[in-house]
């Protein structure tokens, strides 16, 4: 379950973001997640939680928006949304395409919780 490893590279992203606010505890965390990475969303949820008890981020939300792949046929140069394992150009027929989106899996934001003196 490569889960577990995308959650603590993860938490370890969004403990450094809390280190660098004064140690403020992580109420939130978005991500933006590609279907091509593959991620089970409660395995990913189940990892991050386990990983970040004890620390500033445990009990934080974890959130995500799904990219949907969006791909480009290499022969034709059209852009269309892959069906299955196999890319077949439905304009051409092509075999070959590139990722134009869908295989990103990035931080959006990390939300903190105020601190005594801002509330």
């Amino acid at each position: 379950m490569h889960e577990f490893s995308i959650a603590a590279h993860i938490l370890e992203c969004v403990l450094q973001v809390a280190r660098d606010h004064g140690g403020l505890p992580v109420k939130r965390v978005s991500l933006d997640i590609g279907g091509l990475q593959q991620i089970v969303p409660d395995a990913l949820r189940f990892a991050f939680e386990a990983s970040a008890q004890g620390t500033l981020a445990e009990g934080a939300a974890l959130e995500w928006r799904e990219i949907p792949v969006r791909v480009q046929c290499n022969a034709c140069g059209r852009e269309y949304a892959p069906d299955g394992l196999f890319w077949t150009c439905p304009g051409c027929g092509g075999a070959g395409a590139q990722v134009r989106q869908g295989d990103e899996l990035l931080i959006r934001s990390v939300e903190l919780e105020e601190s005594a003196d801002e509330a």
